[in-house]
Parts: C-alpha cells; sequence; structure tokens
C-alpha cells in the first residue's frame, strides 16, 4: 500500500467520528467552576486556620476559665473546690470610751507633752512626778525637766504635780480637780486652770525663788 491510500484511508476515519459532546462554552463554565470550587477551598481553609490560632491563644490566656477537673480526676481522687476570695465586712468598730474604762485610758497623750498620758496620770497624784506639768514648771524655774521630784505631800489619785528642789529651796505645782490643803508656812497661789481645775504653786523654805508662786501660777494656768 503507498502513501496515498494510506492517507485516505485516515481521512474517512476521522469524517466518520462522532460530533463532540461539549463546545468552547461548556469549557469555560467548566472552567469558572473549577476556579471558584478552589478559591472557596482556600478560603475555608485560611477562616480554620485563624479561628485555630485565636482559639489556642484565648486558652493561653486562660479565657475559657478552668477545665472541669471533676471529669477528669480518676477514681479516688479529690478535686479541690475553687477558691473564691472573699473580703469580709470590716465588723469591728472603734468601742466608745466610757470613763473609768482603764483599758482605754492612757492611749492618747496631750500634745507636746512628754511627759505619762492621761490614763497614767489618774493613779499618780502626788506619789509620782507628771512630766508634763514637771517640763512646765523647770521652764519658769529655768532648770532641767530631769531634776523634779514627787512633792511630799499628800492629793488626790486624779491629781498632777512636780516639785523642784532648789538651793534650799522647794517649789511644787499642783493641778487638781479636788480640794486641797496646802502644807503649812508654804507660801501658797491658787489659780483656776484652761480646763477648769484648780492650780496650787507653794514655796517651801529660803532661796532665790520665794515669794515668786504668783508669777509661776499665772504662767502655769493657762497651760493647763
Amino acid at each position: 500500500m503507498d502513501e496515498q491510500k494510506l492517507a485516505d484511508l485516515f481521512r474517512d476515519a476521522a469524517h466518520d467520528a462522532p460530533p463532540a459532546s461539549f463546545d468552547a462554552g461548556d469549557v469555560r463554565t467548566a472552567s469558572r467552576r473549577a476556579t471558584l470550587r478552589r478559591r472557596n477551598s482556600i478560603a475555608a481553609g485560611t477562616t480554620l486556620a485563624v479561628v485555630l490560632g485565636f482559639g489556642g491563644v484565648m486558652a493561653g490566656a486562660g479565657w475559657f476559665g478552668t477545665s472541669n477537673t471533676a471529669d477528669n480526676a480518676g477514681p479516688g481522687q479529690q478535686v479541690a473546690a475553687p477558691q473564691t476570695e472573699l473580703k469580709a465586712p470590716q465588723q469591728q468598730q472603734a468601742q466608745p470610751n466610757f470613763p473609768g474604762d482603764m483599758s482605754t485610758q492612757g492611749d492618747m497623750s496631750t500634745p507636746g507633752s512628754t511627759g505619762p498620758s492621761a490614763g497614767e496620770r489618774a493613779v499618780q497624784g502626788c506619789v509620782e512626778v507628771d512630766r508634763e506639768l514637771a517640763d512646765a514648771l523647770a521652764g519658769e524655774l529655768s532648770v532641767s525637766p530631769g531634776s523634779a521630784v514627787p512633792p511630799t505631800v499628800t492629793c488626790s489619785p486624779d491629781s498632777r504635780s512636780a516639785s523642784f528642789k532648789i538651793d534650799g529651796l522647794t517649789v511644787t505645782a499642783i493641778v487638781t480637780p479636788q480640794s486641797f490643803e496646802p502644807p503649812d508656812g508654804a507660801l501658797t497661789e491658787k489659780k483656776p486652770t484652761a480646763s477648769g481645775q484648780e492650780l496650787y504653786v507653794f514655796t517651801q523654805g529660803d532661796g532665790q525663788f520665794k515669794g515668786k508662786a504668783k508669777p509661776i501660777a499665772d504662767a502655769l494656768a493657762p497651760r493647763f
């Protein structure tokens, strides 16, 4: 068989082939559908990755709260109850300070005072030195407050007292809400104080401050 006959046979076979079941429009439609499916797949994958990543961040930050440990506890294991911080209301309030309550007396000192508090003074009387009165009297006598001594007289327990011995002369000051009887022979000056009590200043013996009870009392009375 020569080449011409062979070419005729192929040409006749091509003419006998069935017509195509699709055209160019079908090809374009199929191509668009394939492209749309590919885009949808990419978008879905991206969304899933974002959701998984955000969920990991929230879990790491504790936004989902604690897990239910009761479901994960094994047999015989006790599950600790979640601890809740509770702030108890302030139930304790300051109790009133009633007169005569020795548990609260003496907690507050007079401003500027270097001596014992009022509660401590209530049991001193003329047995011990009242430091505040001693400081004030020492300032008027120009002596050291540390040289003050208790007076050699008797007064009520709620009195305040201080005394100084200077060159044979004893100068005594007593602040009291009760009546007081100065010793015999003492040069005494009595003055009402700023708090409504009585101030007694008296001297015993001889010395430079003999007869100076009045100016000393005038200076001390407004301070007590």
